[in-house]
């Protein structure tokens, strides 16, 4: 069995593998000995990935956890603008109203 630096001899020569693992050569029928070390190597490899999409998932959930709390953060800022935008809008129609009631009273004083 040949392993190269890249990974294990699975990866690598997975004939030469798997005739490694079997009582006899692969041109000779397989003993249930052999289907179950088969299966077995099979089962583990898949449980590995298994694990690692555990993992990856579990990255996606704190990630999308984060950009929950970010757009919130986000919202929060968008009402208090929308409150401060409205505030002053308020202050300075409420100063043209006055203004323009102020000059009409004193239009209306020279001019009558």
């Amino acid at each position: 069995m040949q392993t190269f630096t890249s990974g294990s001899a699975v990866e690598n020569e997975p004939e030469q593998n798997l005739a490694d693992d079997f009582e006899h050569w692969p041109n000779e029928p397989a003993t249930r000995n052999d289907l179950r070390i088969l299966a077995t190597r099979i089962d583990r490899r898949f449980a590995k990935i298994d694990s690692r999409f555990n993992k990856i998932d579990a990255r996606f959930d704190k990630i999308d956890a984060q950009f929950a709390m970010v757009d919130a953060r986000f919202t929060a800022q968008k009402q208090d603008l929308l409150d401060a935008v409205r505030r002053e809008i308020f202050i300075v129609a409420a100063f043209m109203f006055g203004t323009i009631i102020g000059l009409t009273a004193v239009a209306a004083v020279f001019y009558l």
